[in-house]
């Protein structure tokens, strides 16, 4: 996020150090993803999407920028040495189950490799 005061704002509020990632269309703002680095766990500690409110199944707009701000989580994680990610919240509506992420009634949680690949060789 390159707004730092707003940033701060709503690291503040989460209770976390960690940073914010901010997708736009367009220029405006569609949502963000919370993430805090603890050794080399990345915890995906809130999102944040316009117009959705998660008291009901995401739509596939919702779940298409949902879906992309946990793999910008993860690659952000993965350029810092995270090793795995958490979510600091329950799965909800199976969207990290749906995923590869293991959960339990706390959590969601995988390794890196679920969500960040590499092949080897030609493209």
């Amino acid at each position: 996020m390159e707004d730092r005061e707003e940033e701060k704002k709503l690291l503040d509020a989460a209770g976390v150090d960690g940073r914010v990632l901010l997708m736009q269309d367009g220029g405006k703002p569609v949502g963000t993803v919370i993430v805090d680095l603890k050794d080399t766990i990345l915890h995906i500690v809130r999102f944040s999407v316009n117009g959705y409110d998660f008291t009901e199944k995401p739509g596939s707009e919702e779940t298409f920028v949902l879906d992309t701000l946990m793999r910008s989580a993860a690659s952000y994680g993965e350029d810092h040495g995270a090793d795995s990610i958490v979510t600091d919240f329950p799965d909800f509506f199976d969207f990290f189950r749906l995923r590869g992420f293991d959960v339990d009634e706390t959590h969601a949680f995988t390794p890196m490799s679920t969500i960040v690949r590499y092949e080897i060789g030609g493209m």
